[in-house]
């Protein structure tokens, strides 16, 4: 089971190999997509979601394509989650019933209420400079396969 879609692990993994690179230098979409082993049109959908919450910028031209909007240790993880595919992670009934606990709360409404709060909050606190840190260039070489 995924906490995250598919689209929110591209995005993560995109705004990953984004920041290998130097601060401000643009990466072509095709290029990310090739890295990341995804359809380069589904990606460039993604990235362009990054745009609004002000997590990517794009440039066009010769050496055009998208670049991060701000540095790494000023974008959580929960705001590309958020942005990728929305808060109801964060808001919905562990078992998807609708209006859990305004009524009558399923018998998992207390303990995931509890527990979604202190993931999102996680995801709050956690940027992509920590992530960078928590990461070994083995694991991004295997993952990503993204020469920086």
């Amino acid at each position: 089971m995924k906490l995250v879609s598919q689209g929110a692990q591209y995005a993560i993994s995109a705004i990953i190999a984004l920041s290998k690179k130097e601060y401000g230098k643009a990466v072509s979409a095709a290029d990310l997509a090739k890295a990341l082993d995804c359809p380069a049109a589904y990606l460039s959908q993604l990235l362009s979601k990054l745009k609004k919450p002000g997590i990517l910028k794009s440039q066009r031209g010769l050496n055009g394509g998208v670049l991060l909007a701000k540095p790494v240790k000023e974008i959580s993880i929960y705001d590309v989650i958020v942005a990728i595919d929305g808060d109801s992670f964060f808001n919905n009934c562990f078992m998807g019933i609708e209006g859990c606990g305004h009524i009558e709360p399923c018998p998992f409404h207390n303990f995931w209420s509890n527990q979604r709060q202190k993931i999102k909050k996680w995801l709050i606190d956690t940027n992509f400079e920590d992530a960078e840190k928590a990461m070994s260039q083995v694991w991004f070489e295997q993952q990503l396969n993204f020469t920086s």
